[in-house]
């Protein structure tokens, strides 16, 4: 979706992770719904015929312009060899993945519809009013939650 005149990457973002939306009063979003439109082309503008008025001008150069912090995380293992007898020895591990348990969120949802299952017909210059999930709105996570595990070898 690309974005709409007068808006840049930089003021489409309201400040806000998207992971904490209250849909009480509508806050808490990564991206500004009015920065988002679908570029139509009004009739007898650049070769488009009178009455043709589902004709768009996406433009290049907006690909993948927003993205979320990276991913935070720290690994740790304890290893320890302890020999029993000459031929004999115990190997443990103790590995834990993502220490902190820190969450990392996905990337705010963009899944965005100006004609929603088309019920309505799309205006010249409308702004975007439908977007299913939440435009801007953090929905998932990415990476795993802490996990321990531990093993026991025997070697001889």
């Amino acid at each position: 979706m690309p974005l709409a005149p007068g808006c840049t990457p930089k003021n489409a973002l309201t400040g806000k992770s998207g992971a904490f939306y209250d849909p009480r009063n509508n806050t808490g979003a990564a991206l500004k719904t009015e920065c988002f439109n679908v570029p139509l082309v009004t009739p007898g503008e650049m070769g488009v015929p009178a009455g043709d008025t589902f004709e768009t001008n996406f433009i290049s150069g907006q690909r993948n312009i927003f993205r979320q912090s990276w991913q935070k995380r720290a690994d740790a293992s304890l290893v320890k060899d302890l020999a029993i007898r000459e031929r004999l020895s115990l190997h443990y591990t103790f590995d834990v993945y993502n220490i902190t348990n820190t969450a990392s969120f996905d990337i705010p949802q963009n899944n965005v519809n100006q004609n929603y299952a088309f019920n309505n017909v799309p205006i010249a210059n409308q702004l975007l009013y439908n977007a299913p999930v939440g435009l801007g709105i953090v929905k998932h996570t990415i990476g795993s939650p802490r996990q321990i595990q531990m093993s026991l070898h025997l070697n001889f």
